[in-house]
C-alpha cells in the first residue's frame, strides 16, 4: 500500500503510508489529537516507523473539524478506504488525545478491528476541556458562545456545539462494548490529560488492557516518545503473531 488520497465525507483526506517491514496481512491507522497532525512535531513519524516492523501504518489529518462526531465519521471513511486498498487486512486503531477519544467511539461502532492503542487519552471528555480551558472559557462555551483564539498553533475557533456533542458519547461505556485488547500510554506528569483518566479507562478494561505509565513527562510525550514507540512496535508484534496463529 502507498501513499493515497480520498474523498472523505468532509472533503479530501490525503493519507501517508509507511510501508509494512514483515509479511503480516495489517495496518495500524493513527488519528492525531485536538489541533495537532498527523506530523506531531516528527514524532508520530518516528513511532509509525517503529510500528511497521509489523504492519503498515497510515496517517491523516482531519479536514479542520473540531466536532468529535465529524471526526469520527472522517476515522471511519479512513478505515473503510484502507480495507478497500489491503483486502482482508486486520485493521489496528492508534488515537493521541482527543483522537483517542474518536478512536474509542469508532472502535465501538467498528466490526472487525483487531486492537485499540490510546496514547494520552481521556476517559471524561466535558472534564478535560473544563480543566484545560479554564472556568471563564468553559462556561461561556457551555452558555452557547462561539469562542475566538489565537496561539502558537494558529487560529481557532470553538463553537457551542464542540461541547454539545460531546454528551452523545459515554467512553467508558464504549471501551465496553468494544471488547478489544487495548494498550494504554500516558505520562504521569501529562498537563493537559490528567494521568487519572488513563488509569479510569485501565479500570473499565480489566484484562483487556495493558497500561504503562511514565514517570513525569507531558501530554506530548516530548521525552519518552521513542520508547512509547517501542512499546507500541512490541504490542503490535505480539498481537499479530496471535491472529496469524
Amino acid at each position: 500500500m502507498e501513499n493515497f488520497t480520498f474523498d472523505g465525507p468532509l472533503g479530501p483526506i490525503e493519507c501517508i503510508v509507511e510501508p509494512n517491514r514483515s509479511k503480516n496481512n495489517a495496518v495500524l491507522v493513527m488519528a492525531h489529537g485536538f489541533r495537532g497532525s498527523r506530523d506531531s512535531g516528527g514524532r508520530a513519524a518516528g513511532v509509525a516507523y517503529q510500528a511497521a516492523a509489523h504492519m503498515s501504518v497510515v496517517r491523516f489529518n482531519f479536514t479542520g473539524t473540531q466536532i468529535i462526531s465529524r471526526q469520527v465519521e472522517e476515522l471511519r471513511a479512513v478505515l473503510r478506504e484502507v480495507c478497500l486498498r489491503a483486502p482482508g487486512c486486520r485493521l489496528f486503531l492508534l488515537g493521541r488525545s482527543l483522537g483517542g477519544a474518536a478512536s474509542i467511539i469508532t472502535a465501538a461502532q467498528t466490526a472487525g478491528l483487531a486492537g485499540l492503542i490510546l496514547w494520552a487519552t481521556p476517559n471524561d471528555l466535558r472534564f478535560t476541556f473544563h480543566y484545560v480551558m479554564g472556568e471563564e472559557n468553559y462556561a461561556r462555551l457551555d452558555a452557547g458562545e462561539t469562542l475566538h483564539f489565537n496561539d502558537e498553533r494558529g487560529e481557532c475557533v470553538l463553537t457551542p456545539d464542540f461541547l454539545t456533542d460531546f454528551d452523545q458519547y459515554n467512553l467508558a461505556d464504549c471501551l465496553r462494548r468494544t471488547r478489544l485488547p487495548v494498550l494504554l500510554l500516558h505520562c504521569a506528569g501529562d498537563e493537559v490529560v490528567l494521568v487519572q483518566q488513563a488509569k479510569r479507562n485501565a479500570e473499565v478494561l480489566g484484562e483487556r488492557g495493558e497500561l504503562h505509565i511514565f514517570a513525569g513527562g507531558d501530554h506530548s510525550f516530548t521525552e519518552y516518545s521513542e520508547q512509547a514507540g517501542e512499546i507500541i512496535a512490541a504490542w503490535l508484534c505480539d498481537k499479530a503473531a496471535y491472529l496469524a496463529d
